[in-house]
């Protein structure tokens, strides 16, 4: 290895491309390694890893011997974009003694539960919850909680197996489902049932929640980019975003990133962490944490021309100087559309006319995620997903009008049950 400090990143299914990771490794003049993961992803992406770092590759080695190897390198940092590494990052982080989440503090850093008794502890935000590992508990759950209520996983991301109830009978269906598969959906090992946040009014194509990426090392917690939310799919199914002009007013904004900044801190994140919060009639309310870059968020920061998340995350790694934007209220704004399936739909009978598409003002490009027969299902969230539309516009009327033109487009036809 060279004289520059040596970044760690161990490496998966994640939230940042690495060539956007070599860009900011570049500017903060440091020599990247590559921890990585055994999965079929990563294993997949080592021969581009090789060309942008060194590779460190875990299959067939311990823990323990993977600390070996890394602590020869002589690192002075650790980091992961990847939801599914940042317990290893942690125990790996801890045996190297380099600055990452606690081992201690990951456990409430990716579990939803676990994380909102945190938040009722430091006063942050408290949400009535229970954790369900078997059907049984429904009733004593929802004499706590309420209706209506929300599921989700205790452990998972991108929306996946969630959806509102508001009977106690529906309730008992829905959970059941999920525990044994039987709507064909992926099966929990265990859900929470929490009170129903209900989102103020809010007019098309605008999403009623907010999610902001937050930078911290020790109490120094500072926001980094705002991205701003459509309107979501039933039941949950996220739509993307844009930014990093909010058609929410400043005064709103300000209360979302200082909310944020403190759900961060009360969970001791060290790095960067992705806040969604859902905006209600009596405020903004944190809806989770999630303890790594959020997706998209790079890609928007910097085509908005608004930060550089990827280089605050290197930065913040290594312990170097970073700046972090204020309240942005101008253009331009960059967005990133998803469009989804029909809840009813059960799989893709035919594609046609993309061009139509990217023909489009304001679309910059366009990515189709599925193919005629593949079976689309709304209870794995996110990845089910059939495209991703690109783009800017000059402000929010232009933005609202590209997106009614893209789901204007008939490009694509479903098959239902």
């Amino acid at each position: 290895m060279s004289d520059r400090p040596v970044l760690l990143t161990v490496y998966d299914t994640g939230s940042l491309a690495p060539t956007r990771l070599a860009e900011a490794a570049r500017r903060a003049d440091c020599a990247l390694v590559f921890v990585v993961a055994d999965t079929a992803h990563a294993r997949e992406m080592i021969p581009t890893l090789e060309i942008l770092g060194t590779v460190v590759d875990t299959a067939g080695r311990s823990e323990e011997e993977t600390v070996t190897a890394l602590k020869a390198l002589g690192p002075s940092g650790i980091i992961t974009f990847s939801e599914f590494q940042i317990a290893r990052t942690a125990r790996l982080a801890a045996a190297l003694g380099l600055p990452y989440h606690s081992p201690a503090d990951v456990p409430a850093i990716t579990h939803k539960d676990l994380q909102r008794e945190r938040f009722a502890e430091a006063g942050v935000d408290a949400v009535r919850f229970r954790t369900l590992t078997a059907p049984d508990q429904v009733d004593e759950a929802l004499a706590h909680v309420g209706l209506p209520a929300v599921i989700k996983p205790v452990v998972g991301a991108s929306s996946r197996n969630t959806r509102a109830v508001t009977t106690p009978e529906e309730c008992r269906a829905a959970v059941a489902e999920v525990f044994d598969g039987s709507g064909g959906g992926p099966v929990e090992t265990a859900v929470m049932i929490e009170e129903l946040l209900v989102g103020r009014p809010t007019p098309a194509p605008w999403g009623d929640y907010i999610a902001v990426d937050c930078v911290a090392v020790g109490d120094d917690v500072r926001p980094v980019f705002v991205t701003s939310k459509f309107a979501l799919a039933e039941p949950f199914r996220e739509r993307g975003g844009y930014g990093g002009w909010s058609v929410v007013p400043e005064e709103d904004e300000r209360a979302v990133r200082d909310l944020a900044c403190r759900a961060v801190r009360a969970l001791n994140v060290h790095g960067v962490a992705d806040v969604e919060i859902k905006l209600t009639a009596d405020g903004p309310r944190v809806i989770e944490v999630n303890g790594r870059l959020g997706a998209w968020v790079d890609d928007l920061a910097v085509r908005s021309g608004t930060s550089d998340p990827a280089y605050v995350a290197v930065a913040a790694a290594l312990g170097l100087p970073y700046e972090t934007p204020d309240v942005k209220r101008d253009g331009p704004i960059a967005f990133h559309y998803l469009i989804v399936p029909p809840a009813g739909a059960r799989r893709v009978r035919e594609i046609r006319n993309v061009s139509a598409l990217r023909r489009l003002p304001q679309v910059a490009g366009v990515t189709v995620l599925t193919e005629p027969g593949a079976c689309v299902d709304w209870r794995i969230g996110a990845r089910g997903n059939v495209a991703a539309v690109l783009g800017r516009a000059a402000g929010h009327e232009e933005l609202a009008a590209a997106i009614a033109a893209v789901e204007d487009v008939d490009w694509i036809s479903y098959d239902a049950d």
